[in-house]
C-alpha cells in the first residue's frame, strides 16, 4: 500500500506542473454549479447527482452547455481561501485555486486527482492513475484483452473507467487521443474540454450514472423477435456486420460484445447474416449465442434463433430490457463490470443480467475452458456445481451455450402455462420479475436458515410456479399455513400442492398455484 500511495502523489505532483498558468480571479455557487472566472479562462463544475458532475473548461469564447436531466443536487461549499471544497454525502471535491486542480475524494480515501491545461497543440486533460489501476471503456483496444491500460487510442466522445472506482466521458473536444499509459486525454485544435466525471465505486454503478447522463429509451418485449433491420429500436447498436466466417472472427465478435458493454453500449444487436457464408460447426456455435442473446435480427438470408430456447428465457430477458431503461445497465455484462474487484477479465465470456454466465463456444471441438469467478457456480445443464475462482473445462455439446449460475440467485424460466424458478442455495436470494403487460414486478424469494429453508411468491398473475431447489435434499416436511404438500414419486406427477426429490441431481421440486396479488410462502424442514 506504501508504495501504490507513493506513486499516487508523484502523479498528482505531475498534474500540478502541467497546469499552473490558471489561477481563479472569483467564483459564482447556485443550485449545484460552480462558475469560476481564471486568469486564463473560466471554469464551469455543475453536480447532476451526488456522485457524478460535469466540468466544462475553456481558454477561449464561453461553451454552450446542453441540458442535463437530473434532480436538484445541493453539495456544501466551503471556501478555504487557498482552496474551494464541495461535499455531497458520497464525494469531496477540493479545487485549488492556484492551478484550479480537483481532487477527488470519497470520505478519507482518494479517488483520483484532475487537471486540463492548454498546450501548444489544443488541450490536455489529465487522470491520476496508480500503478496497478486497470482502465475499460473506449470501445476496446488492439491488444485483444478488455484491460486498455497502456494503450493509446483515438476515440470520438469516449467513455472510460477504472479499477480505483470512477468513471469519465469527454464530451468535447469531438475527436481526442487517449493516452491510457499516464492518464492523458488530449484534444489538437481545440480551445476548451467538457466531461463527466462518475463515481461509482463499482463498475456497475459507474455504468449507472453514465447511463443516467444520457437518458435511456425503452426497449418492448417485441424486439425479442428475429427481427429485420428495420424494426430494430432506435437505441440499438448493430454489431459489426462483416463476415465471421473463422473461429477467430467468432472470438473476437464475442470480445466486441465485452468492449462495446465496457463503453456503455447498453443494447447491442447481434446480425445472423454475418454467419451465413461459415462452416457448419460455426454456424451451429453462432445460432447457439443467438438464441440467448436479447437483440437478434438479420439483413439477409434464413435461419433464426432456437423457437424453444428463447420461450425458455424470456421472461428472464424481459425483466432485464427493463432493468436497461430503468438503470443503463447493459444487456451484456462483462466480467469487470460483475466483479470489479477482480481482476479475471476473460474477454470471451460474459453475463448475462446478474445471475447468468455465458461461456459461447469459439472454437472446434467440444470442450469449453473457462475461468470462474468467485462464488460457486452450477452448470445449468448439468447441474454439477464448481467452487469459483478457478479454470475448469466442461463438456460443451453443440445445441447450447454453456451457462452457469452463482449460488445466492433465482433464474426463472418459462416452461409451458408454468414458470420454473430455480434456486441456487445455501444463500438468500430474490428475483424481481417484470410482467411488461402490467408493468409491475412480482417478486421471488428464496433463504435457508439452519435445518429450514423457506421460498415465497408475490404474484403478480394468476400462474403455477414450480420450484426447483438445487442441491438440495429431501425434506423432512413441506408445508404453507394452510397445510403439508404430499410427496410424489416421479415428475410427471407433480401438481399444486405436492413436492418430488430428484434423487440422481439432488433437486428438490415444489408446486404451487399462485392467484394474482397474493403472497405465499413455503417452508422446508430437514
Amino acid at each position: 500500500m506504501k508504495y501504490r500511495r507513493i506513486s499516487f502523489l508523484f502523479s498528482v505532483a505531475a498534474i500540478g506542473c502541467a497546469a499552473a498558468s490558471a489561477g481563479v480571479i472569483s467564483r459564482d455557487w447556485s443550485d449545484g454549479k460552480l462558475s469560476l472566472k481564471l486568469d486564463d479562462g473560466a471554469e464551469t463544475i455543475e453536480w447532476i447527482s451526488p456522485e457524478a458532475f460535469r466540468v466544462a473548461r475553456t481558454w477561449g469564447p464561453p461553451i454552450q452547455l446542453s441540458k442535463i436531466a437530473h434532480e436538484k443536487v445541493e453539495p456544501q461549499l466551503e471556501d478555504a481561501g487557498s482552496t474551494l471544497t464541495m461535499r455531497t454525502r458520497f464525494l469531496t471535491v477540493t479545487i485549488d485555486r492556484g492551478d484550479v486542480s480537483m481532487a477527488v475524494a470519497s470520505g478519507a480515501t482518494p479517488v483520483t486527482r484532475m487537471s486540463s491545461a492548454k498546450t501548444d497543440d489544443g488541450v490536455e486533460l489529465r487522470f491520476a492513475m496508480g500503478p496497478q489501476e486497470r482502465v475499460f471503456g473506449l470501445m476496446g483496444g488492439s491488444r485483444g484483452v478488455l484491460n486498455i491500460r497502456g494503450e493509446k487510442l483515438e476515440r470520438e466522445h469516449g467513455f472510460f473507467f477504472t479499477s480505483a472506482g470512477y468513471g469519465a466521458s469527454v464530451r468535447s473536444p469531438a475527436r481526442c487521443v487517449f493516452d491510457m499509459a499516464n492518464g492523458t486525454v488530449t484534444g489538437a485544435g481545440a480551445s476548451s474540454v467538457e466531461y463527466l466525471f462518475y463515481y461509482g465505486p463499482t463498475a456497475k454503478e459507474v455504468l449507472e450514472q453514465h447511463g443516467n447522463a444520457r437518458g435511456q429509451s425503452e426497449v418492448k418485449g417485441t424486439a425479442l423477435d428475429l427481427l429485420t433491420p428495420d424494426r430494430l429500436p432506435k437505441v440499438a447498436t448493430p454489431l459489426p456486420a462483416g463476415v465471421v466466417a473463422s473461429w477467430d472472427a467468432l472470438a473476437g465478435l464475442v470480445q466486441r460484445m465485452n468492449e462495446w458493454s465496457l463503453s456503455g453500449v447498453v443494447y447491442p444487436a447481434l446480425n445472423l447474416a454475418s454467419f451465413d457464408s461459415a462452416p457448419k460447426e460455426i454456424r451451429q456455435r453462432a445460432a447457439d449465442l443467438s438464441s440467448m442473446f436479447p437483440l437478434v435480427y438479420r439483413t439477409s438470408g434464413e435461419g433464426g434463433i432456437d423457437p424453444a430456447t428463447r420461450a425458455e428465457w424470456t421472461p428472464y430477458l424481459l425483466t432485464y430490457l427493463r432493468e436497461a431503461y430503468d438503470r443503463g445497465y447493459p444487456l451484456i455484462r462483462p466480467l469487470p463490470m460483475q466483479f470489479s474487484r477482480d481482476e479475471n477479465a476473460q474477454s470471451d465470456v460474459f453475463m448475462l443480467g446478474d445471475e447468468v454466465l455465458l461461456a459461447p463456444v469459439v472454437e472446434a471441438g467440444e470442450r469449453r475452458k473457462i475461468d470462474l469467478p468467485r462464488g460457486n457456480w452450477t452448470d445449468l445443464r448439468t447441474n454439477r456445481e464448481y467452487p469459483g475462482r478457478q479454470t475448469i473445462e466442461v463438456d460443451a455439446p453443440a445445441g447450447r451455450v454453456p451457462a452457469f449460475v452463482r449460488n445466492g440467485w433465482i433464474v426463472p424460466l418459462a416452461e409451458k402455462d408454468q414458470m420454473e424458478l430455480h434456486y441456487f442455495p445455501s444463500l438468500g436470494a430474490e428475483f424481481f420479475l417484470w410482467e411488461p403487460d402490467i408493468e409491475e414486478n412480482s417478486q421471488f424469494h428464496a433463504a435457508p436458515a439452519g435445518d429450514f429453508v423457506r421460498v415465497e411468491v408475490e404474484s403478480k398473475k394468476r400462474r403455477t410456479y414450480e420450484w426447483v431447489l438445487h442441491h438440495t435434499g429431501a425434506p423432512r416436511l413441506v408445508e404453507e399455513d394452510s397445510g403439508p404438500y404430499t410427496q410424489v414419486a416421479r415428475r410427471a406427477l407433480l401438481r399444486p400442492g405436492a413436492w418430488w426429490h430428484d434423487d440422481a441431481r439432488n433437486d428438490l421440486h415444489l408446486m404451487m398455484r399462485v392467484e394474482a396479488g397474493t403472497d405465499r410462502i413455503v417452508n422446508m424442514s430437514f
